[in-house]
């Protein structure tokens, strides 16, 4: 994702066509796809009866799905909707439908959840306060864009672009390593006390 957002930021058509439209919409996605991660996370791995997991996590996705259907009518595009109830009954595959070690997975999945708040907010600071290159996305791209609504994601969505690059590819490499850093500090230690 982080490359697509890179290659895209530097040529916007190398993707597809309306690929810069794609990826604002992505990024918003992803907002909700955070917001809802955490709770989502804490029903699946939470323990209890599956039955009533499974209901929690349904509504919790009808909710949310509200916004995704926001999103979705203003751009003209059905698609997220898909994506986001593809992303629940992955969620649901993996956390309810296995009897293992719950408690280590909802560990692990808490704490890619608190990389995604931060790099989120990070990028979002970043993009916003400091100056960030257009590259390909020159004024005619913008116009062409056909973009409706204010702000300085519509006005400037080179800022968008370098976002999602960032975003993408810091949560990438944490997602990536994460696994290896919780092995390490699960690796039990011994002490060898030596009497004299």
């Amino acid at each position: 994702m982080g490359l697509a957002f890179f290659a895209t930021w530097v040529d916007p058509y190398s993707l597809g066509n309306n690929m810069p439209q794609y990826l604002l919409l992505v990024m918003l996605m992803e907002f909700i796809i955070i917001h809802s991660a955490g709770f989502m996370g804490a029903v699946i791995y939470g323990g209890g009866e599956r039955k009533k997991r499974i209901v929690f996590v349904i509504g919790l996705g009808l909710f949310y799905s509200l916004f995704v259907a926001g999103f979705a009518l203003s751009f003209g595009e059905w698609w997220p909707l898909w994506a986001f109830w593809l992303l629940i009954f992955n969620r649901l595959m993996s956390g309810i439908f296995e009897d293992d070690n719950h408690e280590a997975k909802k560990k692990l999945v808490m704490k890619m959840w608190a990389v995604n708040v931060v790099c989120y907010l990070a990028g979002v600071f970043a993009t916003t306060l400091l100056p960030v290159p257009e590259l390909g996305i020159t004024p005619q791209v913008i116009s062409a864009m056909n973009l409706s609504g204010e702000g300085v994601w519509i006005e400037e969505p080179y800022r968008v672009l370098a976002f999602g690059w960032f975003y993408f590819t810091v949560v990438g490499l944490f997602e990536f390593m994460m696994p290896r850093w919780m092995k390490k500090s699960q690796t039990p230690t011994f002490t060898v006390t030596l009497l004299q």
